[in-house]
């Protein structure tokens, strides 16, 4: 989960539109997009009708895949000792924005499983504001927290902040945002990606719900290294399992929502035949609905990752959302309290993995789409991890 405001580019970072097939013919504009069509030619009409039947297969069983409950959760096998040892403690969990419907749920659920332990939860609400995030890093470096927790904030945001609580050793867990490629994960500082791949399992379902002929634009949040190459690495997808779609990738920022619809609105205009459209995060749903109702397109087949009853329930109502990828934000709480534990004890820290679903209109009719059902994870399947946790920790 993530969230449509200012993030921070690493120092250097280039923002780039990778072209989406070797065969392709791609373009540039001055408004940062790049478009790649996967038309066969004639002389190539028979392999790629072939490449094209086969990319649908694929789609379809992957699009089934995604669509299925939570059989089995990714709990680790690594058990903990010396949890005893922090009863009475304080961890600190700082979200990009407090009342995101899916942090909220990762606190709930965080406060839920570090009391299993003994240990104290704080709420800190970053409020997308750098100085504000710096204050609550202070804030729990002065109470000798036994960890802090943040969630979809980059390190550079506060820097200064977490280099002094690593000095002080308190362990930190950046959770949903990918590491620097020279970074290792350690018990001072644990990178902890969370659902990398929602533009991807979006990727399937269009080429799956397209017949392999989708004519796309996939609105990239250009803000942040991170989200920038969530939806880069959808593009492989198409590259290798639909010639015949047309791929256009449109960056937007961390701007108000009259310019997102805007932007939403001007992306379609200069893409006239596009009829499916991707915005990165739910908290620019409103905006992007707005924008394709603006730009006059009754046709547009809309999804959205970072999904939440919000969107689900657009989905449930038969509108333009066609497809929302949700994170099972309750697991997600009981993993990050894992992880910080584990920090916490000098355990080493381990890979922690969240369950994720695709909702289309195949499989919404088989959920309550109810903030209690998000909260519960019933969504996903069932809460058996919470004691397999509870094992590893001794409690």
């Amino acid at each position: 989960m993530t969230n449509r405001w200012k993030r921070w580019l690493a120092p250097g970072a280039v923002l780039t539109a990778t072209a989406v097939l070797a065969a392709c013919s791609s373009s540039s504009s001055s408004s940062g997009s790049t478009a790649a069509s996967t038309s066969p030619g004639a002389s190539s009409s028979s392999s790629s009708t072939s490449a094209a039947s086969a990319g649908v297969a694929k789609a379809q069983q992957m699009v089934t895949q995604l669509e299925s409950t939570t059989s089995t959760y990714p709990v680790p096998t690594a058990s903990i000792k010396g949890v005893s040892a922090l009863k009475g403690k304080t961890v600190y969990y700082i979200p990009l924005v407090q009342f995101i419907p899916g942090f909220v749920v990762t606190a709930t659920t965080m406060k839920t499983a570090l009391a299993k332990a003994g240990v104290n939860l704080q709420v800190c609400n970053g409020n997308g504001v750098p100085s504000t995030v710096a204050s609550c890093v202070q804030q729990a470096t002065g109470a000798g927290a036994a960890g802090i927790i943040t969630d979809a904030l980059p390190y550079g945001m506060a820097e200064n902040a977490f280099n002094a609580a690593k000095a002080k050793d308190i362990p930190i867990v950046i959770a949903d945002q990918i590491a620097p490629s020279d970074a290792a994960n350690t018990d001072a500082l644990t990178y902890v990606p969370g659902v990398v791949d929602q533009p991807s399992q979006v990727a399937w379902w269009m080429i799956a719900n397209s017949d392999g002929k989708a004519n796309a634009i996939l609105a990239q949040e250009s803000d942040s290294p991170s989200s920038i190459a969530y939806v880069q690495d959808s593009l492989s997808i198409y590259k290798q399992y639909c010639p015949g779609c047309t791929i256009t990738v449109k960056n937007i920022t961390a701007t108000t929502n009259s310019q997102l619809a805007s932007d939403t609105s001007s992306n379609l205009l200069t893409n006239p035949n596009a009829t499916y459209y991707y915005t990165e995060f739910e908290d620019s749903l409103d905006s992007t609905v707005q924008g394709i109702q603006q730009s006059s397109k009754s046709d547009i087949s809309l999804s959205v990752a970072g999904g939440t009853v919000d969107g689900l329930g657009r989905l449930k109502g038969n509108s333009m959302v066609k497809a929302v990828v949700v994170v099972d934000q309750a697991y997600a709480g009981w993993a990050l309290s894992d992880e910080v534990l584990r920090m916490a004890t000098k355990s080493a820290p381990v890979t922690e993995t969240f369950p994720s679903r695709l909702f289309t209109s195949q499989n919404i009719g088989s959920i309550q789409v109810t903030t209690a059902d998000q909260a519960s994870g019933a969504w996903f399947g069932d809460s058996s991890y919470q004691s397999a946790f509870e094992k590893l920790w001794g409690v």
